[in-house]
């Protein structure tokens, strides 16, 4: 199948489905990974921190000193604000990406209730998509390049490809088709799963080397947590002078015993990358800071 069957086109057109939530750690991940994978090999920084506690300093920081957004780009008018004030999705990436690290490898049974889904609903969307197409309101050879291939990974891809597909094409399909935003949203949930657990001969990916992979994203998030944690705490310099440590504190920075199992017991509530979820599926920091 040709990879332009899973390409999304700017229509103008609202999609059927919600859009992603904003503060999801799963959208968050995805939202900053072409950043850090621009980054270059050399200026990316190895994390040996607890990323939890980097988070929870980094969002504290922006809600302490950034409440005035206007007051902070009159006064440091060359600091990259819209970057400080993204640290705490920053963060959640990087949570999300710390867990992947750790993240057992698919298992058979898992591969097999994902599969599950998506025959479930592949079959009678691409049936329907046929249809519609063949009476032009789906584009012919697109709808063709879904029906060709075989194979888990290929399934995977079909999933994708009709999500898209139903998304792209909302205005013309409203009231043609039966099909709910939650199946949608099931579709692409466990084809995106698929696709991140399988080879392209449908194999499980090696665990090794997902692990592998994940820990040099999870560096490159890292590293731009470090790179703009640096400009928050000129900000916090700047207006709180040698206080500035209290309010922006070092990613690193350790709370007390009792205040420490608040903070991870407040992340871990606010986390949507709960196992449920998990199973479908830079050198040079400006001064002052240090990770």
């Amino acid at each position: 199948m040709a990879t332009a069957k899973t390409k999304k086109e700017n229509t103008g057109k609202a999609p059927s489905s919600p859009p992603i939530e904003k503060h999801s750690y799963r959208a968050c991940y995805k939202r900053f990974t072409p950043e850090a994978l621009a980054l270059p090999d050399r200026e990316v920084e190895l994390c040996r921190a607890d990323v939890r506690i980097a988070f929870t300093n980094a969002r504290r920081g922006v809600e302490a000193v950034c409440s005035d957004p206007a007051r902070i780009r009159k006064a440091l008018p060359e600091l990259p604000l819209d970057d400080v004030l993204a640290l705490p999705d920053l963060g959640r990436a990087l949570v999300f990406a710390s867990t992947r690290v750790t993240a057992k490898p698919a298992s058979s049974r898992e591969i097999e209730a994902k599969l599950k889904i998506v025959a479930d609903l592949r079959e009678p969307m691409l049936s329907l998509a046929e249809t519609l197409a063949r009476r032009g309101l789906l584009p012919k050879d697109v709808v063709a390049e879904i029906r060709a291939g075989s194979g888990k990974y290929d399934m995977a891809s079909d999933g994708m490809a009709l999500a898209h597909l139903y998304e792209e094409h909302a205005e013309a399909l409203r009231g043609k088709h039966p099909f709910s935003e939650e199946e949608f949203a099931e579709l692409q949930a466990a084809s995106e799963w698929l696709l991140d657990n399988l080879t392209p001969d449908g194999a499980r990916r090696p665990a090794a080397k997902q692990r592998g992979e994940a820990e040099k994203m999870r560096d490159r998030l890292w590293t731009l947590m470090v790179r703009r944690h640096a400009e928050l705490r000129k900000i916090g310099y700047y207006f709180h002078g040698d206080a500035f440590e209290e309010v922006t504190p070092k990613l690193q920075s350790r709370l007390s015993s009792g205040t420490a199992q608040a903070v991870v017991e407040e992340v871990e509530d606010d986390e949507e990358i709960d196992e449920e979820e998990d199973e479908d599926d830079v050198e040079q920091p400006a001064a002052p800071a240090s990770p």
